[in-house]
């Protein structure tokens, strides 16, 4: 790989970064920790994409303090190696549970390696153990600078079991992107690390950046930012899927009963709060292989794999046991109250068809508990 394609290749990453940091700016409505993150990643992306051009530039060349320069560049380019890894299992965590007490609690003793192998750079100018810069000022990989490519992976194959212990602790949708981050990376590193000479991984962790960063953005349009469920959108994405393959499911409509009093009595911050722990509990009654979405306002809709009426009524009764749990706990000033009607789809009929047939069998419902309140 010559000097004018390692040029090139940094310079594609450093504009697909750039151009990701400014649609990331525009578009984030608040500015979280995981978006800081995210972005300090970028900016040292972009740092490294120009660091390593320069030490290819001065590689070889002979002037004074040319040498010095290019220890330099190559220490602070292993430092932001190994830091950016961490920082991506960082960003995960934060990404999935959304709690920083678990960054001081998990990630202090996670950063001793990475810490480590940064500060074993220091003595590595004098003696060169990890990567040497010769007389005639040419950079020399020696075989303990292995060591970061590997920790590189140590801590990709972290975060994946970060995302896995998430995934089979929770319910909540699944937006996270973390192969299409991770494929680059490992692909760009194992080329760099067994063929001496080709600069791929910062230009592979810029593409790495830009495809998480697209991925996520499925967030936007499939997730209702209130109650963490899916929407309406993507309601309609997966009810066009099971009618083109005639797939037999069965669905429940739930409503919140008085909701109206709810808001009227105190407030909607109140409201709001009301809509959320009902979703979370929908969440945690549903089966595993089933689908919650926020259909409308104070309307909910669980898609599951059910074949029978006798599933849906189990699914139903999962769901009035939590609340009752939910109601008997007292944590609020409010009571909460589902009206819900149930349907099967078995491909001979129209989702249309699926979707009122819920509707009405979820209105009759609640025009019993209407009409005994107003008894």
């Amino acid at each position: 790989m010559n000097l004018q394609a390692i040029t090139v290749t940094n310079f594609i990453g450093i504009t697909i970064l750039f151009v990701l940091l400014i649609s990331s700016y525009l578009v984030r409505q608040r500015k979280q920790l995981s978006d800081r993150v995210f972005s300090a990643m970028i900016g040292i992306t972009i740092a490294a994409c120009i660091g390593e051009t320069a030490s290819f530039w001065v590689d070889g060349k002979t002037f004074a303090g040319v040498r010095t320069l290019s220890a330099v560049i190559s220490t602070v380019l292993f430092a932001m190696n190994v830091t950016l890894s961490f920082m991506w299992c960082v960003y995960v965590d934060l990404r999935l549970y959304k709690q920083k007490s678990r960054l001081k609690k998990y990630y202090t003793r996670l950063a001793i390696p990475s810490a480590a192998l940064i500060l074993a750079l220091i003595p590595n100018l004098k003696w060169g153990y990890l990567f040497s810069i010769d007389e005639n000022n040419i950079y020399h990989r020696q075989p303990l600078g292995y060591i970061y490519f590997f920790s590189v992976f140590m801590y990709l194959g972290l975060s994946v079991v970060v995302r896995y212990r998430y995934y089979k602790g929770s319910q909540k949708a699944r937006f996270f992107p973390i192969w299409m981050f991770i494929t680059p990376i490992i692909i760009g590193s194992t080329i760099q690390l067994f063929f001496y000479g080709i600069s791929l991984v910062w230009c592979s962790i810029a593409i790495a950046l830009a495809g998480t960063y697209m991925s996520l953005q499925n967030e936007l349009s499939y997730i209702d930012p209130l109650t963490q469920l899916y929407n309406r959108n993507y309601l309609d994405h997966i009810l066009s899927d099971i009618s083109s393959r005639g797939a037999h499911v069965g669905g429940i409509m739930i409503d919140i009963d008085f909701f109206k009093s709810i808001n009227d009595m105190y407030g909607h911050s109140i409201g709001d709060q009301a809509l959320i722990n009902a979703a979370e509990l929908i969440r945690n009654a549903k089966p595993s292989k089933s689908v919650a979405v926020r259909f409308a306002g104070d309307e909910f809709i669980i898609v599951s794999e059910a074949d029978s009426e006798f599933e849906l009524l189990n699914i139903e009764k999962s769901i009035r046991n939590h609340l009752n749990k939910f109601n008997a706990a007292g944590r609020t000033d409010y009571q909460l109250s589902f009206s819900m009607g149930k349907s099967l789809f078995n491909g001979d009929s129209t989702i249309d068809r699926f979707l009122s047939e819920m509707d009405d069998n979820m209105y009759s419902e609640k025009r019993k508990k209407h009409c005994r309140s107003t008894a």
